[in-house]
């Protein structure tokens, strides 16, 4: 069983990295050893086993690491170079390679999704465009399916027979974090690059990018230095952690969460990313494509703490104080993880970590204070209030999406929130953010857009619950 002291003492970094010529510095920079003590305290205070990190500085990969451990059964030590899953990150994958179709002009993506999927003709959800898909905008319900059919032709099994109960609100008309909508991208991607989905993402995007180990197939991953997903254990985190059995795995939604990849591969793809395509010299994806997916097009509630952001195709766009920023997460059972870029100052932070996600954070702020001497600003939120009469009847209701329902009640004066079995104290702040409050554990954050004077959707984690 793992105990804090044993994961301290495997916290032992390995470099097993292979370098391109003038990819990386042959020796540690002078902020590489503070940078350690902080991943290993926040694998420390996590519970994660392992993690893999890498920086780039100046657009070339300034270090790479390994920490703790990848396997917590046979104590084998992560490594740099092993590959991970990096859950949502693959977003980003789907979306470069739809913007390098589209830059072909192998695909519209303004058009209806049903010229290219024929047995959507004459439903709703054929109607909706690639473009809302890969933007969270077509009005689609989510769902995560960890574990599902297997076999490259699940991604067109799946797709072509999804119908129009996948609405909870109109297209075009929000954003909202949809799965299965990135799912039926990738398909219709698929259909207009005439070639299985994992092939065109190689293809297209992560070959040209010097990315020789990272996958959508796991008995490629297997045959590669690869660290297995943690969870706590039955009887909770304190127990330690315990491998994921069976590992996850669904066809049908590879595109929108399923890619192996290693921390020095991500930078290469966020090198050639944040340099309109080139790395190496050479042109990994086109200039227009690069445009295409860093593209904001959905204004994005709550904005993963950046101001005026914006999702683009598979990557939150928006700024920093000065900086525009480029990011996403990912989680997939027993994998957490983090991309960050800040184009103008060609540096990202790419955090992979084998289990709870909870020390991210933690590693990626003090790499790019460290590495880069970048601290996000401090901006002063305005104090949570009691709603007016006023707001408060404009906001109470019934929203739902699918069958998930989020209630907006009055008590005595006083706004609630309930959702499931809990009714929590909501204040707001500001005018379109509640704070609302739990009987245990933190404050969580819901955002409001309203139209018509009153609350049009609730967003809660990046889900809309459209009113009823």
């Amino acid at each position: 069983m793992l105990t804090l002291r044993s994961l301290a003492l495997a916290a032992t970094v390995l470099a097993a990295i292979t370098v391109r010529p003038g990819q990386a510095q042959t020796a540690p920079p002078n902020w590489a050893a503070r940078l350690d003590s902080v991943a290993r305290a926040a694998l420390t205070s996590s519970k994660a086993p392992g993690a893999t990190v890498a920086v780039v500085v100046n657009g070339r990969l300034a270090y790479a690491q390994g920490y703790g451990l990848a396997n917590v059964e046979t104590r084998q030590r992560m490594t740099a170079d092993m590959l991970l899953r990096v859950g949502s990150v693959t977003k980003m994958f789907t979306g470069t390679m739809l913007a390098e179709l589209a830059e072909q002009n192998r695909i519209d993506m303004t058009k209806p999704i049903d010229d290219l999927v024929p047995s959507l003709k004459g439903k709703r959800v054929g109607a909706v465009t690639t473009q809302q898909l890969m933007t969270h905008s077509a009005g689609w319900l989510d769902n995560a399916v960890a574990y599902g059919r297997m076999g490259e032709g699940a991604l067109g099994e799946v797709m072509r027979e999804v119908s129009d109960t996948m609405f909870y609100t109109e297209p075009g008309r929000t954003f909202s974090y949809s799965n299965p909508s990135i799912s039926m991208a990738g398909y219709v991607g698929e259909m207009a690059g005439k070639q299985r989905f994992a092939a065109l993402v190689e293809l297209l995007v992560m070959r040209p990018a010097g990315m020789r180990l990272s996958t959508f197939k796991p008995l490629d991953a297997l045959t590669y230095p690869i660290a297995m997903g943690h969870v706590a254990g039955t009887k909770g985190i304190a127990s330690g952690m315990e491998i994921v059995r069976p590992m996850p795995e669904n066809t049908a939604q590879w595109a929108a969460g399923f890619l192996f990849a290693t921390a020095p591969e991500l930078a290469r793809y966020t090198i050639a990313l944040m340099n309109g395509g080139m790395i190496d010299g050479a042109q990994a994806f086109s200039a227009g494509a690069v445009r295409r997916v860093t593209t904001g097009y959905v204004a994005h509630p709550g904005g993963s703490g950046l101001d005026s952001a914006m999702y683009g195709y598979g990557l939150v766009v928006g700024r920093s104080g000065t900086d525009r920023v480029w990011t996403h997460g990912g989680s997939i059972n027993g994998y957490n993880a983090s991309i960050t870029m800040l184009p103008d100052r060609k540096a990202a932070v790419i955090v992979l970590v084998n289990g709870p996600g909870a020390g991210i954070d933690a590693i990626e702020s003090a790499a790019l204070r460290m590495a880069v001497g970048y601290s996000a600003p401090k901006v002063s939120a305005p104090a949570a209030r009691e709603a007016t009469a006023a707001e408060r009847a404009a906001l109470v209701g019934r929203y739902a999406q699918g069958r998930n329902v989020l209630e907006v009640l009055e008590q005595d004066g006083v706004l609630k929130v309930k959702q499931g079995v809990a009714v929590m104290n909501a204040k707001l702040v500001g005018t379109n953010e509640l704070l609302v409050i739990p009987p245990q554990g933190a404050a969580r954050h819901f955002y409001v857009r309203s139209e018509n004077g009153r609350a049009a959707y609730v967003y809660s984690g990046s889900r809309a619950f459209a009113r009823q």
